[in-house]
Parts: structure tokens; C-alpha cells; sequence
């Protein structure tokens, strides 16, 4: 079974490169580094090349009738993610649509909190926050359904989050519950793949858990014969930012010390059993992510392409993580090493979480955060070649099939469908900062946790990813980011600053409907007037990033930038002198005989000489640098995309 396993992680791992991924990640602030002196919770949704459900679902706070049940599903990729009776009116079937089957259930509760919803539970009216990042893990488990006969487990994390939202205040209550919970009724990924090649890239899943107070680290995966469940959950210092970016982040733990971690029972004996841990060389420390974090095999007939997946997998992860913490705690983000990477066998590894100063991380450095592309250092996805002569960060997943290479992997990505930032506040005053498609084209709205629905074009049914529609807000930010790549290095400047303006006013729109929300003679008076206030800046604000949408089309049309309609209302977008420069792009090296069509050169240093000739002969004086880096690739598939086989009930499925 080991070398089996083995065999067919290797296969997996060769194919990452050519699969897109559901590749979240994670930014946290602990309340003491919060500006505001409450924690501060983020989260990407970097959905790959799946359509997602796009709807910001508003599911109410609700009463049970004694012995209820909460129904679990298997959650479905696009619109719409699941149909049910169970979630409030903006989760029932509507024209044709049938009813979701269900995989399972557990008892309900008898009252259970509002909340927002998208994939995974967002925020409740606690102010509860929650923020999801897939992970790597040993084990993989699969969803019970009729079509996976192997599948024996009947919680994924998104019922998990949902739960934790449904019946909590506190993270401390969220993490233990939603542990207990896995561990009674299984864990699954939605992206464990197939058992005959598991996708242990994918297989489990970190959260971050922020109240007003307290902020934790959540990693889960899946038990000992593909069931139950094995999780862990750490809390994150205070004066500490933490980052999650596809890995377990946590290590070493002290299983005596229940203030600070939190854990299923016997969390180290499967670890202890498979030999993945053992207690005499560790002096019985136990190591989570060591223990049970994924390190591709070098093994298989292309050894060096493996130990080359092995090395991404490490940056894939880690690369994010020393950029979070060199962004928003400097001082310490400059003693790590951006190279390192965040393996199980990394020597001395990237900490989880790093103290910052007090007071020092505002919401807006988060979402800045989360616009990310690397600026400024070696890994910049706006500079080089790569990036077009108008600095496009955006990479997409195409190549030939069976050419080796990679892009880097930022943490604003083009193929997010959403991003948002989460503010804890007492008093039913939490907020959720929504931001639609990629991070960077996008400007983040206020919505308070305690007030009622979304306006319509956030939940319509008028228009999904497969379908375009002005009333459907999603779309206005889409339509943007889409349009931004025609010159990206000028238009997402205007966008950027449009985006500071909406965020600007949102600020004070908070303020002024805190304000109205004083007034309000009672409790549920005041949640009326928090959801009417944000509600309607939110409608005025998508309708201000159609007219920006409008602008930018006649603005910058046919390689002009058009002012007005004066003589010279319009002046050419200029290239660089880098790249109209350039050998490669061919414009100085034009000749009678037709234009240079780029080195003909394969993209290895080891060639470098050979291009030598080519350049020789087309008279160009410039030097060619060709820049290899580690790329980044998208870990995993999306759900699970693979054909499921049939297995024996008792397959087992582990890495080596």
C-alpha cells in the first residue's frame, strides 16, 4: 500500500502545475497589534478556474422545534452552492430548483445565531469572525455520498464553519465544537481528490477563529482509516499577526497547557503509529504540522522533477507567509528568510504567528495586504517580461502540456471571486468589509454584522459566473479586473484610487451609522437602522463601480487615453523603454526581411549560450537576462474534480 501510495503522490504532484486550485489565504491580527484593540480576521477566496456561488447570504438567526436536525451536505461548486430550507429564505429553492440531498445530520440546537455566509460561514452577530485556507495534510477523506462508496465522513469545512457561527459567541467555543463535531461524524475535504491518487496537497484545512477578544488557529484533518477526525487549535498571542497560506502553522504544543491549546483526543497516537512522530526524538514534544503536514516523496521515475514540486510546495506557502509578516510587522518579517519556505522537515521553520507593535495594524493594512503582488522585492509579479510592458500581475494557468515551469504565487490573485476583512465588535457593532473578485480591482464595503439582509444584487438570482448581469454586484468588480489587463499598470491606478475614496467614505459611514443606531429606541431598532444605513452606501457605492466601469471603457480604448474630446483630448499609452527595447519583443531589431518573432531558445540557463547566435545575427547589443524563479503553481483541485473509482470499504488512504 506505501509504495502504491507513494507512486501515486508523485503522479499527483507532477500534475499541479496544470490544475487550478481553491487556494486561500489567511490574514489575522491579535487584538493587542489591532489599531482598534480588537482583533482583525481576513480571508481570500482564490477559487481557481471552478465558478463559484457569488451570493452574500444573509442566513437569520432562527428557533429549533425539540429534536431538530441540522442537516450536513456536500457543498457544491457554482450557483447555486446548496438549496435547502434549512439557511432562511435566501437559501430556498426558487423557479425549478430541487431541494439539496443531504450526506448526514447532527442534532440541532435550539436557537442558533444570524450570521453572513458565502462558501464558508463568515461572520455572526457575535462577531464571531472566521477566515478558511486549505491545507496539506497525511491523511485524505472523502464525503459520503452514493457515488464514493469509500466515503465514510459527513463534514466538510464548510457545514464546519457554518456550525461554529450557528452555535457560538467565542472562538474557544467555535474550535472545540467544530472539532467535536468532525471527530463524531468524520472529516472531509472537497478536494481530497481520487483514492487511487489522493491529493494530500489538498486534503485538510486551517481556519482562523477571532471574537473580540481572542484569536485562534484551527487545523483539521482526516482520522485513522479515512474517518473521524484528528485536529489541533493554538491561541494566537495577543500582540501577534498570524498568516495561513495552504500549510498547517501549528508546531510544537504543549498538551498540558488547555489556556493556549485545544485538541481531539489522542491527537498524536496515529502520528505515533504510522512512525511519523516519535515522542524519544522529540522528547515527547508533539509536533502538529511535523507530525502530520504533507512532504511530497522524492521518489518515481523523474526524481528531479519531484524534489522541483517538493521545492514549490514549500514557497507555494511559505512565500505568503513571509510577506504577511514583512508587511505588517517589519521588524520581524525582516529576520525570516523569503526563500525558506514551509515545509514539515523545514529546519527552523516560519513561526505561525509574530508579535507587532502595539496598536500598529489598521483593517486598511490588511486589505492593502491582500492586494498584494510581491512589490518592490525579487519576487514581483508586476516586473519583467512576464508582467507585459504595462505590469499585469495576473498569470493564467495555460501551457503546453508537459512543459515544466511555474509562476509565482501571490496573494491577490485574478482569480479570487472574493475577499474580506473582519472586524469583532461588542454590541452587535461587528463588521463586514466585503470585497468582490480580485483584492486588487476591488473596494472593500462595510456591513454590520448584526443588521438584516444584503440589498438584492448581492444574493440575486439574475446573474452568476455563467452569466453576466448589471444587477448582480459581483459582476461590476469582475467586469473591472477583467478590463484593467488591457494596460494594467494604468488602469488599476485609477482603480486603486477610487477604490481608497469608497473605502474613505466607508469609515465614516461606519461612524454615522453607529450614531443613528444610538438613537434607536430599542435593540432590534437599531439593527434595523445599521442595515438600512449600509445598506444603502452599499447600493450607492456598486452603482458609483458601474459608472467608474463605464468610464474606464471609454477612458482607455484602442491603446489611447482619451481626456476629452478636444484636439488633444487623447494621447497614445506609451510602452516602456525596457520592453520596446528589448531583443525578445523584436521592435528595435525589425528588419527588411519581416519582423523578430523572440529567442528560440528553450527556458533553461543552461541554454543561455545557445541563444547567443540567434541574438548575434539580429545585431542586438543588449545583454538577455533570463529570470528563473520559483513560480508559483496552484496546489490541488477544486472539490475534488477527479473521476472517483470504486474501493474496498476498507481502503485506507495515507502519504508516505
Amino acid at each position: 500500500m506505501a509504495s502504491r501510495t507513494a507512486t501515486a503522490a508523485v503522479a499527483a504532484v507532477a500534475a499541479w502545475q496544470l490544475t487550478p486550485a481553491t487556494a486561500c489565504t489567511i490574514v489575522a491580527v491579535g487584538a493587542e497589534a489591532s489599531a482598534s484593540g480588537y482583533p482583525i480576521m481576513s480571508h481570500t477566496d482564490d477559487s481557481g478556474m471552478d465558478t463559484t456561488d457569488v451570493r452574500w447570504i444573509r442566513v437569520p438567526r432562527q428557533k429549533w422545534p425539540k429534536g431538530s436536525m441540522r442537516p450536513l451536505y456536500n457543498w457544491a461548486d457554482g450557483y447555486p452552492r446548496v438549496v435547502s430550507n434549512a439557511f432562511g429564505p435566501e437559501y430556498a429553492p426558487v423557479k425549478e430548483q430541487k431541494l439539496s440531498e443531504q450526506i448526514g445530520s447532527i442534532p440541532q440546537v435550539p436557537e442558533t445565531y444570524a450570521y453572513w455566509d458565502m462558501d464558508y460561514g463568515v461572520q455572526n452577530e457575535m462577531g464571531l469572525s472566521i477566515g478558511e485556507s486549505t491545507c496539506t495534510a497525511r491523511t485524505a477523506g472523502w464525503p459520503a455520498t452514493p457515488d464514493k462508496p469509500y466515503g465514510f465522513n459527513r463534514a466538510g469545512i464548510e457545514d464546519l464553519s457554518k456550525i461554529g457561527l450557528e452555535r457560538c459567541a467565542t472562538a474557544r467555543c467555535a474550535v472545540q465544537t467544530m472539532g467535536d463535531i468532525a471527530v463524531e461524524v468524520g472529516f472531509y475535504s472537497a478536494d481530497s481528490g481520487d483514492p487511487s491518487a489522493p491529493d494530500h496537497a489538498d486534503s485538510a484545512e486551517g481556519l482562523a477563529v477571532a471574537d473580540t477578544k481572542e484569536l485562534w488557529i484551527f487545523n483539521v484533518m482526516t482520522g485513522r482509516n479515512n474517518a473521524s477526525a484528528i485536529w489541533a487549535a493554538k491561541r494566537v498571542p495577543a500582540n501577534h499577526v498570524a498568516a495561513v497560506g495552504n500549510s498547517f502553522t501549528i508546531r510544537e504544543m504543549n498538551l498540558n497547557d488547555s489556556e493556549n491549546f485545544l485538541y481531539s483526543p489522542g491527537v498524536w497516537e496515529l502520528a505515533e503509529e504510522m512512525g511519523w512522530w516519535r515522542r524519544e526524538e522529540h522528547g515527547g514534544v508533539f509536533d502538529f504540522f511535523g507530525a502530520y503536514g504533507y512532504t511530497p516523496p522524492v521518489e518515481g521515475p523523474d526524481q528531479a522533477k519531484a524534489k522541483l514540486m517538493r521545492d514549490i510546495l514549500s514557497v507555494y506557502s511559505g512565500r505568503r507567509m513571509w510577506r504577511i509578516f514583512s508587511l505588517l510587522s517589519p521588524t520581524e518579517g525582516a529576520k525570516l528568510d523569503g526563500n525558506k519556505g514551509n515545509l514539515p522537515i523545514t529546519v527552523n521553520p516560519y513561526p505561525g504567528s509574530v508579535p507587532a507593535p502595539k496598536g500598529s495594524v489598521t483593517a486598511r493594512d490588511v486589505m492593502n495586504v491582500l492586494r498584494d503582488h510581491y512589490e518592490g522585492t525579487p519576487y514581483d509579479l508586476t516586473a519583467g517580461m512576464a508582467a507585459g510592458p504595462f505590469g499585469t500581475p495576473n498569470r493564467g494557468p495555460g501551457a503546453p502540456k508537459g512543459t515544466l515551469g511555474l509562476w509565482e504565487r501571490a496573494i491577490s490573485m485574478h482569480r479570487s471571486s472574493w475577499a474580506y476583512v473582519l472586524e469583532p465588535r461588542p454590541n452587535g457593532r461587528s463588521v463586514s468589509w466585503l470585497g468582490y473578485d480580485s483584492p486588487h480591482g476591488s473596494a472593500f464595503l462595510p456591513f454590520f454584522a448584526a443588521g438584516g439582509s444584503a440589498p438584492e444584487t448581492f444574493h440575486s438570482h439574475e446573474g452568476y459566473m455563467a452569466k453576466f448581469s448589471t444587477k448582480v454586484a459581483y459582476w461590476a468588480f469582475s467586469l473591472i479586473n477583467q478590463y484593467s489587463d488591457l494596460n494594467f499598470k494604468l488602469i488599476n491606478a485609477d482603480v486603486r484610487n477610487h477604490s481608497k475614496k469608497i473605502e474613505d467614505e466607508g469609515e465614516q459611514k461606519i461612524v454615522e451609522c453607529n450614531a443613528e443606531a444610538d438613537k434607536a429606541g430599542s435593540q432590534v431598532a437599531a439593527s434595523h437602522a445599521l442595515m438600512t444605513c449600509c445598506n444603502k452606501f452599499a447600493e450607492e457605492k456598486v452603482a458609483e463601480w458601474w459608472e467608474l466601469a463605464w468610464s474606464l471603457v471609454s477612458k482607455y480604448r484602442s491603446y489611447t487615453i482619451t481626456s476629452s474630446e478636444a484636439a488633444d483630448g487623447a494621447k497614445s499609452q506609451m510602452y516602456p523603454d525596457w520592453w520596446i527595447k528589448s531583443v525578445e519583443v523584436g521592435y528595435t531589431t525589425w528588419a527588411q526581411q519581416g519582423p523578430f518573432h523572440g529567442m528560440l531558445v528553450e527556458a533553461r540557463p543552461t541554454n543561455y549560450a545557445a541563444a547567443a547566435p540567434e541574438v548575434a545575427r539580429w545585431g542586438a547589443l543588449a545583454a538577455v537576462a533570463l529570470m528563473t524563479g520559483v513560480c508559483s503553481f496552484q496546489i490541488g483541485k477544486r472539490r475534488g474534480r477527479q473521476s472517483s473509482r470504486d474501493a474496498e470499504q476498507s481502503f485506507y488512504v495515507v502519504a508516505p
